[in-house]
């Protein structure tokens, strides 16, 4: 059986001879005939297979006389927008004659062609021709340059599109692009899609993409995007997302940014998604506030905790003063008695019997005792009076004129020591600080430096003072006895006597330390034992 009956074609198009054949050779168009195949469901045509092309045909295509692939196969840009497919298929279901213009400038073919189409009983005959190959007017010319213009721009917006979805495809953030009102997912990013590695996005609506978007209000979103034009920020969204397909959502906070897409015209035909996880800044700020709350919780509770312990420790010292100013007021009158009975002694006593050493002893040890019980109960008084005074108003005080006035008024005890004072002051150095308080810190830290020297040396005392950046420092050194670690550890303790050779009550150092710290200063010790102490007063400038 021949090809002819196989393929059920007609005669003279099967085997065309004669003045047939001749026309076919001799024609400078090119005549194709084409059969269609259908596709498997019923009548629409899928494409084409080659019955026969003439020799014109050949030479403008560079295929044989029955090429074996489809025509789609080998033109599969003639399926484009405006290609010769759709036309083929109309001109063979129609029955009618169909003509179509086109720059074909793809699969490898650069032409601008004039093609006609007719169905001829099961079979499609179709003539085209090549304009390349006649004469063309100005108006051709400028057509097939617009033509020309305008696959380049295109082959240009196809590479741009094509770079932007590879920027978008690297891009850490999730980015999703839909399309129409029920916004259908066009495109996903891998980052996106990573985040539910067991969905499918393509071709779904948004809302059945991520249901969860839903109950979030995000769709509703959507809309206002795609009917207005505007852009839509959110920021911090919570949302819990079932990334697993394990049915246990998981809470992540987002930053959404919904932008609308344009067409060609303007008009909106999409929206794209460009969204960033931001869950692990806003935990660590919340845990931040937490800690910060609770910090501020137990501030609250130790500052009452200090205000309590303030309150119950003024009560404390109020008591302790009253305490002391009662015992020392009260103790007043007995020694003032005893006093009176040892001069009444005195004056009852025969000189002889006084002058025995057995009372003359005695009485000496109950004079002592009765100065010493009198010195303690001045010093108590005094304690008890700084105790209740408060700081009062400072104002700058000259140091050098003050540091004369002390050493004059020690005059006595140093010439008595045996002892050279060395002062080094800046003379217009001043000291903000309460005057009465000044002069009785450096007279009771002079005077502590003579009274503790060595008698193995002549006694030497520094007193230097130097203006810093932030404040005024005095120090008083001498090279007297000096002092242990544990001495000086007990040396600002109220009634801490470090050497009995000299005569104290142990209070002076912890009155001068109260005066210093009262008025905003501070004091420090540095000392070794047969060396010397320096006593150092940090003033605020």
């Amino acid at each position: 059986m021949s090809d002819a009956a196989t393929l059920n074609l007609p005669a003279d198009v099967a085997q065309p001879t004669g003045f047939l054949h001749t026309l076919l050779a001799m024609s400078p168009t090119a005549v194709a005939v084409l059969r269609p195949l259908f596709a498997e469901a019923g009548e629409t045509i899928r494409d084409f297979s080659w019955v026969s092309l003439n020799p014109a045909g050949q030479r403008m295509l560079s295929l044989p006389a029955c090429p074996a692939e489809s025509l789609l196969t080998l033109f599969p840009t003639s399926q484009a927008e405006g290609g010769d497919f759709a036309l083929f298929c109309q001109a063979f279901a129609s029955g009618e004659l169909m003509r179509n213009q086109t720059n074909y400038q793809a699969d490898r073919i650069d032409g601008y062609f004039l093609t006609v189409a007719q169905r001829y009983e099961n079979l499609l005959i179709v003539n085209f021709t090549d304009t390349n190959e006649q004469p063309r007017s100005v108006v051709e010319d400028a057509l097939r340059e617009s033509q020309t213009f305008e696959q380049a721009a295109r082959a240009e917006a196809e590479q741009q599109r094509h770079r932007f979805r590879e920027v978008l495809t690297q891009m850490p953030a999730y980015i999703a692009v839909y399309q129409g009102s029920d916004h259908i997912y066009q495109f996903v990013n891998p980052a996106y899609q990573s985040l539910f590695p067991h969905r499918s996005f393509l071709g779904r609506p948004f809302r059945e993409g991520t249901p969860e978007a839903v109950e979030l209000g995000v769709v509703a979103l959507f809309d206002q995007v795609y009917q207005t034009g505007e852009p839509v920020y959110l920021r911090e969204m919570e949302g819990w997302f079932d990334f697993h397909g394990n049915g246990q959502p998981v809470q992540v906070f987002l930053n959404i940014s919904l932008h609308p897409l344009r067409d060609v015209r303007g008009h909106i035909d999409g929206v794209m998604d460009f969204t960033y996880d931001v869950s692990e800044q806003v935990r660590a700020r919340q845990q931040v506030e937490q800690l910060n709350q609770e910090l501020e919780t137990r501030v609250q509770e130790r500052t009452r905790e200090l205000h309590d312990a303030n309150a119950h420790l003024r009560r404390t010292n109020a008591d302790l003063d009253t305490f002391v100013y009662t015992a020392s007021h009260d103790l007043k009158a007995p020694i003032t008695n005893i006093e009176g009975l040892l001069l009444a002694l005195h004056e009852v006593l025969p000189a002889e019997v006084q002058q025995t050493e057995l009372v003359a002893e005695l009485l000496r040890l109950l004079q002592d005792t009765v100065g010493r019980f009198r010195f303690t109960i001045t010093q108590l008084t005094d304690l008890v009076r700084l105790q209740q005074s408060q700081t009062g108003p400072t104002e700058p005080v000259a140091l050098g004129p003050l540091l004369e006035a002390v050493r004059h008024d020690l005059a006595a005890e140093i010439r008595a020591a045996g002892a050279t004072v060395h002062v080094q002051v800046p003379p217009n150095l001043r000291v903000n600080f309460m005057p009465a308080n000044l002069r009785s810190i450096i007279y009771n830290l002079l005077s502590n430096a003579v009274k503790y020297r060595a008698f193995d040396r002549p006694a030497h005392v520094w007193i230097r003072a130097e203006q810093q950046a932030d404040a005024v420092v005095l120090a008083v050194q001498d090279n007297g006895l000096g002092l242990d670690q544990t001495q000086q550890e007990r040396l600002f303790q109220v009634f801490q006597r470090l050497h009995t050779h000299v005569e104290g009550s142990g209070v002076g150092l912890y009155m001068i330390k109260r005066l210093i710290e009262n008025g905003g200063a501070t004091i420090t010790v540095s000392s070794e034992p047969s060396v010397g102490t320096t006593f150092t007063v940090t003033f605020c400038a």
